[in-house]
């Protein structure tokens, strides 16, 4: 019931995870990764902990509010010189609405006589009273207002550096403008405790006397400031925390290293039947398998070589005995005539003929050696040509069926009427089919039957060729296809052939890009070829 209830998104959703587990557990680099970030997280934590008891105070002077209120002072005083060369009655009325010492010095209640109108201001004002105020008296008043409110000092020059009005207090006559502008542009950092910074900026003006410059200086007003530092012992132990938390987690990994480095010692030593033990699914475990692997080949390849050096053996054994068997008894025959050994003419000729068809036994037992040895040459080439290969077997069945007869069996077929074309080497593939049927004629059981069935298929064409035999072993059965096996071991049956007839039919077929093999069963071998 719980699993029928379970929604497709539960299904999706443990995919999913399931599948993250698997690419966590497959892949060292994205462990690594992990490994690593979470170790970070912990010297964080660690960090953060143990910050609070690693705390001290730290006072320091912040002068930022103060060089704002000199900049903004400084600002103030250039709008007001240039409200001043624009619209000075204006200037003054504002003056007296924002400063009430102001109006009370300069506003009169009746109009004013004064002599030199051009250097008195004469500012209406509610059309009952009067501002009467000179310039030089206004643009003091403007410069010595940030000396009352900030304690700034505040000089106009002309463009050589000449003081034209200052602030009061100040006593300067000359300035040097290019020392002045450097210290206009420099910016205030960050000072320490009691050290006490001079501020200056310059601007550009025009007065009635002319173009100059405002400069303005002080000392801004500082507030203190306390600092909290927890200096650098807490990030040494979120360090020294994460170098454990590191080595702890890849300290498994690391092990597994060391295994496979031993292991590879043991192999290298000649141990090959060492396996390492396979602990995980990622590179390093994917790595100690191919090692294995490469154990495992290694045994395999010399289990070969091994096996390879007893066929050699076996070759030069059977190889020996096939070629001095006709040799002897050709030597033996001859020795009989040179000695004349013979009582007439009838057994001399019987003599000959003897050595004659030892030497032809020996001449083809040569002949299929060195076709065996061109055939399994890697140069040699087909002389292919389009033939029908169920005629082909039909012909050499007729033609062998006489040898068959004289063994007490026959063939049974069954091939296609219609021709099956292929493109293939007339004369080694008749080669091949027959020594084929002539081995299945010579180890058939008689009184029995040799069936051969052709069968073609949409990529290929298959053969059979099956008839009762003698009981085989699986070894005997596995080796049929070697050079120069003969089943019988002592190789005195009177059965003729050297047993290289199935191992030439091997290296034509394989030739051809087919394949050829064999199946034993209740006393029935059957031969399959499969030709493309």
């Amino acid at each position: 019931m719980n699993n029928k209830n379970q929604s497709p998104s539960s299904f999706r959703k443990g995919s999913h995870f399931g599948k993250l587990v698997h690419l966590v557990k497959t892949s060292i680099r994205i462990q690594l990764i992990m490994a690593f970030a979470f170790c970070t997280l912990v010297s964080l934590l660690v960090g953060f902990a143990t910050s609070p008891f690693f705390v001290s105070e730290d006072r320091r002077l912040d002068f930022t509010e103060g060089v704002v209120t000199i900049e903004e002072s400084a600002r103030d005083l250039v709008k007001q010189f240039n409200q001043m060369n624009q619209d000075i009655n204006e200037l003054v009325r504002e003056l007296g609405d924002q400063d009430p010492d102001f109006k009370s010095q300069f506003l009169q209640p009746a109009p004013p006589s004064v002599k030199e109108e051009n250097d008195w201001l004469i500012v209406p004002y509610n059309g009952k009273a009067f501002y009467q105020i000179t310039k030089n008296e206004l643009i003091q008043y403007l410069i010595n207002t940030p000396k009352q409110q900030n304690n700034l000092k505040v000089l106009v020059t002309d463009l050589d550096g000449k003081v034209v009005y200052k602030s009061a207090g100040a006593h300067d006559t000359q300035v040097n403008l290019s020392e002045e502008m450097k210290s206009a542009k420099k910016t205030l950092g960050e000072k320490v405790h009691d050290e006490q910074p001079i501020i200056t900026r310059m601007y550009p003006i025009t007065n009635a006397g002319g173009k100059g410059y405002l400069i303005v200086s002080g000392v801004p007003k500082a507030t203190s400031v306390y600092e909290k530092e927890t200096g650098v012992t807490p990030y040494l132990l979120g360090l020294i925390a994460f170098i454990l938390c590191y080595y702890f987690i890849t300290k498994r990994k690391m092990r597994e290293i060391e295994e496979i480095a031993l292991g590879l010692t043991e192999i290298a030593k000649g141990n090959l039947r060492y396996r390492i033990r396979e602990k995980s699914q990622d590179e390093v475990g994917s790595l100690a398998t191919n090692i294995n692997y490469m154990a495992f080949e290694l045994t395999e390849m010399m289990e070969r070589q091994r096996h390879t050096e007893k066929l050699k053996d076996e070759l030069i054994t059977n190889v020996s005995h096939d070629l001095r068997t006709p040799l002897t008894s050709i030597m033996g025959y001859m020795r009989l005539v040179k000695d004349h050994q013979y009582k007439n003419q009838a057994q001399l000729d019987e003599y000959v003929d003897i050595a004659y068809g030892k030497s032809e036994q020996l001449k083809n037992l040569i002949e299929n050696l060195f076709d065996f040895t061109r055939l399994t040459y890697e140069g040699n080439q087909l002389k292919r040509e389009k033939v029908s290969l169920n005629q082909m077997l039909r012909q050499l069945m007729d033609e062998l069926d006489p040898i068959a007869k004289d063994h007490d069996v026959m063939f049974s077929s069954n091939l296609p009427k219609e021709p099956i074309l292929m493109e293939i080497d007339p004369n080694q593939m008749v080669r091949a089919l027959e020594n084929v049927l002539t081995n299945a004629i010579k180890y058939s059981t008689p009184p029995g039957k040799i069936h051969v069935h052709l069968v073609q298929n949409e990529h290929s064409v298959q053969i059979s060729v099956s008839n009762p035999c003698d009981s085989l072993s699986e070894e005997e059965v596995a080796r049929l296809f070697d050079r120069f096996y003969r089943v019988d071991p002592s190789r005195s049956s009177n059965k003729s052939g050297a047993g290289l007839g199935l191992a030439i039919t091997k290296s034509i077929i394989e030739l051809h890009q087919g394949t050829l093999r064999v199946e034993y069963k209740n006393q029935v071998i059957q031969i399959f070829i499969e030709l493309p």
